[in-house]
């Protein structure tokens, strides 16, 4: 089951009944106690949720009325084929899914860096002081297909699209309001010929990138140096 974690640095070193509160001594105790956690991180499930909802293509039809464009999560080949055997896929359809994860190295801090901030809490009226070790900064990848049938619309799909990162398209998510995803990439994969009996298939992929953290166990420490709590959800 989830929990939240307790702990006072008086409860393991019950010999030191005043805990040194120098930073190499809250270092350590705060590395030792990150690797022991078992973390939950729900980064990417937060991050395609936020895309899904903040990516609304569209287009204007021939009857000069604005059509949504369906965007579902699923790998493109598996997510079409399974709606075209349906019988129930409507053009324009499109896809998007996770397609990979980087490092951004441009980013990184020095290993076992400590990161301070506050928190405020209404219990005591006061702000409390978070300490953990630095995020670890990753860039995820996300490939975005578009299928219709004619170029028209494809073409306006894909100036909504790009009009949407002006440079970037910023994501809310529970962890951060500031999450930057950015358009790299447009490709053309249309098929140049389709056999007799089939129905002309274009097809586009957009590459987008997000730059965000995959957080680190966060501590609260009082000014004495103890470690009350931690505001992270683990499994126990």
């Amino acid at each position: 089951m989830s929990d939240y974690f307790e702990y006072t640095l008086a409860d393991s070193d019950s010999a030191k009944p005043t805990p040194d509160t120098g930073f190499t001594y809250l270092r350590d105790k705060i590395v030792s106690l990150s690797k022991n956690l078992n973390v939950t991180s729900k980064v990417y499930k937060e991050m395609l949720r936020a895309l899904l909802s903040e990516i609304q293509l569209g287009y204007i039809n021939d009857d000069s009325e604005y059509v949504k464009v369906k965007l579902h999560h699923g790998r493109q080949e598996r997510s079409v084929a399974k709606k075209f055997q349906e019988n129930n896929i409507i053009l324009p359809y499109s896809t998007i899914f996770q397609s990979g994860v980087s490092s951004d190295d441009n980013k990184r801090r020095q290993r076992h860096v400590l990161i301070y901030s506050s928190e405020w809490n209404d219990e005591i009226q006061r702000a409390e002081r978070v300490v953990s070790l630095c995020d670890v900064p990753i860039i995820s990848q996300y490939t975005l297909s578009v299928w219709s049938k004619y170029i028209s619309d494809l073409d306006q799909i894909s100036a909504t699209l790009r009009s949407k990162f002006n440079p970037d398209l910023v994501l809310e998510t529970s962890y951060a309001n500031n999450v930057k995803a950015f358009l790299a990439e447009e490709s053309d994969i249309s098929a140049v010929e389709v056999g007799d009996k089939e129905d002309r298939l274009i097809r586009k992929t957009f590459t987008i990138n997000v730059e965000s953290y995959i957080q680190s166990p966060k501590f609260k420490v009082t000014s004495t140096g103890k470690i009350i709590k931690m505001n992270t959800e683990i499994w126990v």
